[in-house]
């Protein structure tokens, strides 16, 4: 069952949470399954955005070798998530047989409802809830951001780039990358091209930059979606888990370029 999930991701990773949730809501999946297979759904995104923003977008803006690096950063990411599932999954579940009729709900009826006037009552009262809930989290995080939150962040990102020795005309590109990854592109693009700086102190700083993007990243998008979609706890779970892996796999990267440097 969370194949069939595994395979909605790769057109609609939305979608195949969802029916995640619609498997737990009907006791068929518990919360650690609902939880480990939505981290493996994330492990498709890559695929689908290799063709459709790195390969067009990333790679013509940042130059072969930089691009490369950072593309490849990307997918260690996911490959790091991967490893984690797989590791989680031999620890925290055990073999089991689903209950198909359980609760009197068969995986027919829980994936494709054989009833339309059923299924659409459910879907519409679902995703009126995940509308509710993901319009009233993103409301609050757009008032967080017009209260200057965001804008205290970059603030504090120069400093912290004076550590790393990196050169001052860095430092805008690095704010507009957290703010906006494709400004961000953009303005160092130009500066490789340009000669301003090299393609080492580029790479270290979109990944110094990541490091304060991701989390503005997840929140204004991807925490609303899951807490609309899980709930809560699991939805801030989720979002936890993905996010500290990726900076994690990122600071790592960030370390060995400086160690080169």
């Amino acid at each position: 069952m969370c194949g069939v999930a595994f395979i909605a991701a790769i057109g609609s990773p939305t979608a195949a949470n969802t029916m995640l949730q619609d498997l737990r809501e009907n006791k068929v999946l518990t919360d650690k399954e609902v939880l480990l297979a939505s981290l493996l759904n994330t492990t498709v995104v890559p695929v689908k955005e290799t063709f459709t923003y790195h390969l067009p977008v990333i790679l013509p803006a940042l130059g072969l070798y930089v691009g490369i690096v950072y593309i490849g950063t990307l997918w260690l990411g996911t490959l790091v998530l991967l490893l984690f599932v797989i590791v989680c999954g031999k620890i925290l579940l055990r073999d089991r047989n689903v209950d198909i009729d359980a609760g009197g709900v068969s995986v027919e009826e829980v994936v494709f409802e054989k009833s339309i006037r059923n299924a659409t009552k459910k879907s519409l009262k679902r995703f009126g809830r995940i509308g509710f809930t993901f319009l009233s989290v993103t409301f609050v995080v757009f008032i967080l951001m017009n209260l200057g939150l965001i804008e205290r962040i970059e603030e504090y990102v120069t400093p912290f780039a004076k550590l790393l020795n990196l050169p001052p005309i860095v430092f805008p590109p690095i704010a507009a990358y957290i703010a906006s990854p494709l400004v961000g592109f953009s303005m160092v693009g130009s500066l490789i091209h340009s000669g301003v700086i090299t393609k080492e102190e580029a790479i270290i700083s979109l990944l110094f930059g990541s490091i304060f993007m991701l989390p503005v990243l997840y929140l204004r998008l991807y925490f609303p979606q899951w807490i609309s979609i899980f709930g809560l706890r699991l939805g801030v779970l989720r979002g936890l888990i993905s996010m500290i892996l990726v900076m994690l796999t990122r600071i790592m990267i960030l370390l060995i370029f400086l160690g080169i440097a």
